[in-house]
């Protein structure tokens, strides 16, 4: 592999959360662990991609032993990847990560030295089970151990479970009478994955191949962990809503991702107005609670664009909100241009502002008012690196990821540094 010099720029926004009531806690949104507490020396792995000539990208596989240090990191020692590999992922502390591909049907396992060099290993396929690629987000990749993971496969409506340790397939479940909805492309979240008890608990929606039409429609897969069995709940209230953050009350909270809100700005006829929906795991349901965002966001004023519900402090959360006119003004220098402007373009664009939610029946949001904000991208990827939640912020044009730090009792921190390129993928392997 070529090694190649350039220089990144780092800064953290982290969360950690805890789930009493969870038997058994596993890596990701609403139980991030620490299965390496007490070692010194932490060291984390980053994948991000950086711009390069031809409007391309190239993919680095980076190591840092802080993440919270408002620092530049350069990459003279980092590995090169090809374009497609984006997501690193594994069980955090574990020694070993992998890197998944969006053209190809593997995971290949890195695992790190003594010396702390990453080493990679042959690649497990995943074609046996009809997988086409490992692409996706993060969330896609779930760890519940260092013996046993799923890969939500969102192409073929499959559930690949597999042995992260000794690199062998375990099984697979087929969805596609439950996921499958005609002609329309079905897509899990973004965001990280929620646990409840034994379960794990992801949410996928539905969009046309305009991105201009969204569904009122959204699905939660929900595995046992145990036994590995699935069950999928649907609800036709409230389109695209992927974005799950638990409450104190063990409610889960599903609010429109800013894609769909991004499709409703430009054509409101196909795609409903941005909304939340909540979700009982206790019952196991879907509950009659229903409201828009523009309901309780900016109050009294008529068709704010919210969307991309994130987790904050105890019984609160973090929506963006778009700037209409910057993203009016990209809309109709897009039609003058004769350029395709759908759902994902307005989404992408970096018109979009952070407020606090207060979560409950009544929910109000405000906006959060910082000298050290700037309007962004409005679809943050949450990244789960073993303790703590962070959420990158794509700025710049996407040229950019910052990264800000959060408490789990007081919400958002400062910011530290920026990464050249997207972060997709970040992990503690040590």
């Amino acid at each position: 592999m070529k090694l190649k010099t350039a220089l990144l720029a780092l800064a953290v926004f982290a969360t950690a959360c805890s789930d009493s009531d969870d038997p058994t806690p596993t890596p990701d949104a609403g139980n991030p662990t620490d299965p390496d507490a007490g070692t010194p020396d932490p060291l984390y792995a980053l994948i991000t991609q950086v711009p390069i000539a031809g409007g391309n990208t190239q993919s680095y596989l980076v190591t840092v032993d802080d993440i919270q240090e408002a620092k530049t990191v350069g990459i003279a020692n980092a590995i090169e990847l090809t374009a497609d590999a984006y997501i690193v992922a594994g069980f955090p502390g574990s020694g070993k990560l992998f890197v998944s591909s969006s053209s190809q049907p593997t995971m290949t396992p890195y695992t790190l030295s003594a010396s702390g060099t990453l080493a990679p290993e042959a690649a497990l396929s995943f074609t046996s089970y009809g997988v086409r690629a490992t692409n996706g987000y993060q969330s896609q990749h779930y760890f519940v151990s260092e013996s046993k993971a799923y890969y939500f496969d969102h192409v073929n409506y499959k559930l690949v479970i597999w042995n992260p340790k000794d690199l062998s397939l375990i099984g697979s479940k087929d969805l596609t009478s439950q996921l499958k909805d005609g002609e329309f492309t079905f897509r899990y979240s973004q965001s990280l994955a929620v646990t409840a008890g034994n379960d794990v608990i992801i949410a996928g929606g539905w969009h046309a191949a305009d991105v201009k039409t969204i569904p009122a429609k959204t699905a939660l897969v929900i595995v046992d962990t145990q036994t590995d069995e699935v069950t999928v709940k649907t609800d036709t209230r409230c389109g695209w809503a992927r974005d799950g953050v638990k409450h104190t009350d063990g409610k889960i909270y599903y609010a429109t991702e800013s894609l769909a809100a991004g499709a409703h700005f430009v054509s409101p006829t196909t795609a409903a107005t941005p909304c939340m929906v909540r979700f009982d795991p206790a019952t196991g349901e879907f509950d009659n609670w229903f409201t828009t965002l523009d309901a309780f966001v900016s109050p009294g004023t008529d068709g704010d664009i919210a969307a991309m519900l994130l987790p904050g402090a105890p019984g609160k959360g973090y929506v963006r909100v778009m700037n209409k006119t910057a993203a009016q003004t990209a809309l109709d220098a897009a039609v003058a241009g004769g350029r395709p402007f759908h759902g994902s373009h307005a989404a992408t664009g970096g018109w979009w502002n952070l407020w606090e939610v207060t979560l409950g029946d009544a929910p109000t949001a405000t906006a959060v008012v910082r000298d050290d904000l700037v309007a962004t991208n409005g679809r943050t990827i949450p990244q789960n690196p073993g303790e703590f939640l962070v959420l990158p912020e794509f700025i710049n044009d996407n040229a950019q990821t910052r990264f800000r730090i959060m408490s789990p009792q007081t919400g958002l921190g400062d910011a530290k540094t920026v990464v050249e390129g997207q972060v997709r993928g970040l992990l503690r392997i040590r």
